[in-house]
């Protein structure tokens, strides 16, 4: 069994996202922790892709990566992006309309660690399946330049929600 650095941020993760471990068969893969546990990287790995998770002042979040995204903290490595945050991925998926009021909003609260996951295994559990679909295997390449195209257009419709907001 593999040393966990960050056991009471792994404890959380196992906690609300169990149905990972469960159904899944995730399994933590690499564990590193830096300034006294403020800031963790836990990776797990299933037979069909990574799943990376870190809390980082005050922010706790998650990202699906290939089987054969690094292992680290950059989701950036020489411009070339292997890690996708889950709540793009589920907008993408559930084709959700971008709600700069509802973003904007919820920027100004804090929630805690434990209610960041909580939300984030809510959003993920019903459509966990069809998220890790897009990442078995090289199926990244069929829905990749739609995913780019959607982002860009989630980016322009918050910036124009935005600009009616002031």
């Amino acid at each position: 069994m593999l040393s966990i650095e960050c056991p009471d941020f792994f404890e959380k993760i196992k906690q609300k996202f169990s149905y990972l471990f469960d159904l899944y068969g995730f399994e933590v893969i690499y564990s590193k922790s830096t300034q006294g546990g403020q800031h963790s990287l836990i990776i797990l790995e299933s037979k069909d892709c990574r799943i990376k998770f870190y809390r980082s002042s005050g922010e706790a979040n998650l990202l699906f990566g290939t089987l054969s995204a690094p292992i680290g903290w950059e989701d950036v490595i020489d411009g070339i992006r292997y890690w996708y945050y889950v709540l793009g991925l589920i907008d993408f998926v559930q084709k959700n309309p971008v709600n700069a009021k509802e973003l904007l909003n919820r920027a100004r609260t804090s929630p805690t660690e434990e209610q960041q996951l909580a939300e984030l295994s809510a959003k993920l559990k019903p459509i966990c399946e069809q998220i890790i679909k897009l990442f078995k295997g090289d199926n990244i390449k069929q829905w990749i330049g739609e995913y780019e195209q959607f982002e860009k257009e989630q980016d322009e419709e918050f910036q124009r929600q935005f600009e009616n907001l002031k």
